[in-house]
C-alpha cells in the first residue's frame, strides 16, 4: 500500500524523470568577469563627450551700449560663440550625456529629434563625435541655412509642418528602432548633466558660467545679476538657470521674454494651456525657434520642459517689436537671431521701469543664442518682413518700433510702452 507521502514523491518523481529529457539553461561558470560590448562603447562615448567639454570653454560676454541707462549694465552672453553654433551645443551635450548614462543611446542606436534648427545641428555635431547616426525633423519653414548647417555634420534633414514635428519624430524613431531624443520633454531630465558639483570638470550650466565669468572681471564691481531675462522654445534653458539660482539662494530674478502668440506668458502666470490648445491663437511668422503654439497643449515632460515653478516673472511682447529690436542689435554692432531681439526688448523695458539699486549699478544678464547671419533672408530682409507680417501691421508697424526702440535707447525710456502708443498694431489687435 502506498501511502499519501509515498504518493506524492513518487509522482514529483515521475516529473522530475520526464524533466530530464528537456536542455536545462546554462549559466556563465564562476568565476567570470567581464565587460559588455555596450559598456566598453559607453565607456569611450562619455570620456569624448568630456573631452568635448573641455574644449568648449566658456562663450564671451559683452556689454550692450546704452546710451539712456548708464547705471545698467545689460550684459549679453554671446552662445553664438559655440562650436555648433548656438546656446544649444551646451544643451544637446547635456541631453546626449544624459542619454548615455541612462542607456537610451548605444552603439549603433540611430537618434532622431524634432527642432526648429539649432538643438539639431548641436545634436548633429554630438552625434558625429560618437559617430552615431542622426536625423533631424525640422520645420517645412526652416531657413535653408539652418538646414545646411545641420547636413554639414552628417546628419538627415525631414521636413515637416511645424505642428507635426514631435509626431513625425517619434514615428521614424519607433519604426528604424532609434531614439527619439525629445528636447521638449527631457530638458528637466539631463538637467543634472548640465553640472558637475565638486568634480574637476566644470559645470556646463549657464548662469554658473556667468557667475564664473563676473567674478573673474575685475572691471565688473557687480557680481551677481539683479535679473537674468530670456526667451523660450522648449524652456530647457530659461529652467535649467531657475533651478540654478532656486538651488543655491542666489538674489537673480529670472524673467521669461515671451513672443506675441506663444502661450507661455499664461501657462506660467494662469496654469493654462496644460489640458487646451492654443493651436489655433497662433499667427505666423512667430519668432521662429521661440514661444510655444502650433504643438497643442503644453504637457511637462512630454512636449515642453518649461518649469513655472522657478520663473519669477513673464514680459509678453510683439513680435513685429522684437524683429526690429534684432535690426538696433545689429547695428550696436552685435548680430543675433530672433532671441536676441526679444531679449533685448525685454531687457531694455526692465531698465526703464526697474527700481534702482542706490549703492550698485543694476546688472542684466541675458543672451545672444545664435548668429544673426541664420536669418539675413527672413527677419532682416524687408521684403520678407514686409510680406510674413502684413497682418502685424507690415513695414510701417516694423519701421514705428525701430525709430522707437532707437530712441528710448537714447532716452531710457520704456520702448514697450512708447511703441504701444505709437505704433500701428495691424489687423492682430
Amino acid at each position: 500500500m502506498i501511502t499519501p507521502f509515498l504518493y506524492v514523491f513518487a509522482t514529483l518523481f515521475t516529473i522530475s524523470q520526464q524533466e530530464i529529457g528537456r536542455p536545462l539553461p546554462r549559466l556563465s561558470r564562476a568565476p567570470s568577469d567581464e565587460l559588455t560590448k555596450d559598456r566598453a562603447w559607453t565607456k569611450l562615448a562619455i570620456r569624448r563627450m568630456w573631452q568635448e567639454r573641455k574644449k568648449m570653454s566658456h562663450t564671451p560676454l559683452f556689454k550692450f551700449n546704452y546710451i539712456g541707462q548708464q547705471n545698467v549694465d545689460i550684459i549679453f552672453k554671446n552662445e553664438s560663440a559655440a562650436r555648433s553654433g548656438s546656446l544649444k551645443h551646451r544643451y544637446a551635450w547635456s541631453l546626449l550625456m544624459w542619454a548615455l548614462i541612462e542607456g537610451h543611446v548605444k552603439e549603433g542606436t540611430a537618434v532622431y529629434e524634432a527642432s526648429s534648427g539649432n538643438t539639431a545641428a548641436s545634436l548633429a555635431y554630438m552625434c558625429r563625435l560618437l559617430n552615431v547616426p542622426f536625423t533631424a525633423i525640422v520645420p517645412d519653414t526652416i531657413e535653408d541655412v539652418k538646414a545646411r548647417h545641420i547636413e554639414e555634420y552628417g546628419a538627415d534633414v525631414v521636413k515637416v509642418p511645424l505642428s507635426q514635428r514631435l509626431i513625425r519624430a517619434r514615428e521614424l524613431a519607433t519604426q528604424n528602432g532609434g531614439f527619439f531624443m525629445n528636447q521638449f520633454g527631457n530638458a528637466d531630465k539631463a538637467e543634472e548633466f548640465h553640472e558637475s558639483g565638486d568634480f574637476p570638470l566644470e559645470s556646463a550650466n549657464l548662469f554658473h558660467e556667468i557667475l564664473v565669468q563676473l567674478e573673474a572681471d575685475i572691471r565688473q564691481d557687480v557680481k551677481i545679476p539683479h535679473y537674468f531675462v530670456h526667451s523660450a522654445g522648449t524652456g530647457g534653458t530659461i529652467s535649467s538657470v531657475g533651478r540654478y539660482v532656486k538651488k543655491y539662494g542666489i538674489n537673480t530674478e529670472i524673467v521669461l521674454a515671451d513672443t506675441q502668440f506663444s502661450i507661455y506668458y499664461d501657462y506660467v502666470m494662469y496654469g493654462r494651456f496644460k489640458n487646451e490648445s492654443g493651436a489655433n491663437l497662433w499667427v505666423e511668422p512667430g519668432m521662429a525657434g521661440i514661444g510655444y503654439g502650433p504643438m497643442g497643449m503644453a504637457r511637462k515632460g512630454e512636449t515642453t520642459s518649461m518649469d513655472a515653478a522657478v520663473i519669477d516673472r513673464v514680459v509678453k511682447v510683439p513680435d513685429i517689436a522684437a524683429t526690429a529690436a534684432m535690426r538696433v542689435l545689429r547695428e550696436q554692432g552685435a548680430s543675433g537671431g530672433t532671441s536676441s531681439g526679444v531679449n533685448l526688448l525685454t531687457s531694455m523695458h526692465i531698465a526703464a521701469t526697474a527700481v534702482k539699486p542706490k549703492k550698485s549699478r543694476l546688472v542684466i544678464a541675458t543672451l545672444l543664442a545664435d548668429p544673426g547671419h541664420y536669418y539675413d533672408s527672413t527677419y532682416y530682409n524687408r521684403e520678407w518682413i514686409a510680406r510674413k507680417f502684413a497682418r502685424h501691421g507690415g513695414l510701417q508697424a516694423y519701421d514705428c518700433w525701430y525709430t522707437v526702440i532707437t530712441e528710448c535707447l537714447a532716452s531710457g525710456d520704456d520702448p514697450l510702452l512708447s511703441g504701444y502708443d505709437r505704433c500701428p498694431s495691424g489687423l492682430i489687435a
